[in-house]
């Protein structure tokens, strides 16, 4: 008797243990997860030797717009090319030829009617052409497509109002083009987009500027068409 109740006993005792191992991983808290553990331990004083450094985005710094022709109006200016160029639009309205010297100042815009900044400085162009009629040396405007696609550039000109510019000059692709860009002054390839030529009323190019012009340029360009700025 006395063995068999040790045993019951035993057996009862081994139940007991497993039960509570059981109940014991039941309960079992879980780990945090890692975002929050990550967090934890970046408060803790090791947290400037292992957190990640903070990659924050430069400032996007706007480049100085430059002063219209700034330090090219005393160079020696090169004939502006005087080759036959090709027209589009209403082509009645313009000559064979760039309308360059006899006495005015011709304000040449390279411009392509794929090119926004290129369509939004048309009217500027002809206004300043307009504003300056009464000044000493009253500016021209002379427009020049580079564009390849002649259906594109014909629409664009159909398109516009009657204050708009409804013919232009045109250079189409091939040799031709890169002559007359070489002797304007570019190195022969399609320039940056819009692109300008200051040409005297000797008909020499004083001035080349690539990019978009502004408001501000109106009166640097004044001063030029007046005497005023020679530098």
């Amino acid at each position: 008797m006395i063995n068999g109740t040790r045993e019951v006993l035993a057996l009862g005792a081994l139940a007991s243990l497993s039960l509570s191992i059981a109940c014991d991983e039941d309960v079992k808290p879980q780990l945090a997860p890692q975002a929050r553990s990550q967090a934890v331990q970046a408060t803790g004083p090791a947290a400037t030797a292992t957190a990640s450094p903070v990659v924050t985005a430069a400032a996007t710094v706007e480049k100085p717009h430059k002063v219209l022709c700034d330090g090219q109006l005393g160079r020696a200016g090169k004939d502006a090319p005087k080759a036959p160029l090709a027209r589009a639009g209403k082509t009645a309205l313009l000559g064979e030829k760039l309308p360059v010297g006899s006495g005015h100042w011709t304000w040449v815009n390279l411009w392509a009617a794929w090119c926004v900044p290129c369509r939004e400085e048309i009217p500027r162009l002809k206004s300043w052409e307009a504003k300056t009629a009464g000044e000493r040396a009253p500016l021209r405007v002379a427009f020049i497509s580079i564009d390849d696609d002649q259906r594109q550039l014909e629409t664009f000109l159909a398109a516009q109002p009657a204050a708009g510019m409804s013919a232009t000059y045109w250079l189409e692709d091939g040799p031709a083009r890169v002559n007359w860009l070489k002797q304007a002054g570019f190195d022969g390839s399609d320039p940056e987009l819009p692109a300008h030529l200051l040409v005297d009323p000797a008909g020499k190019v004083r001035c080349k500027q690539q990019g978009a012009i502004d408001d501000s340029d109106y009166a640097e360009l004044v001063k030029i068409l007046n005497g005023e700025r020679t530098q």
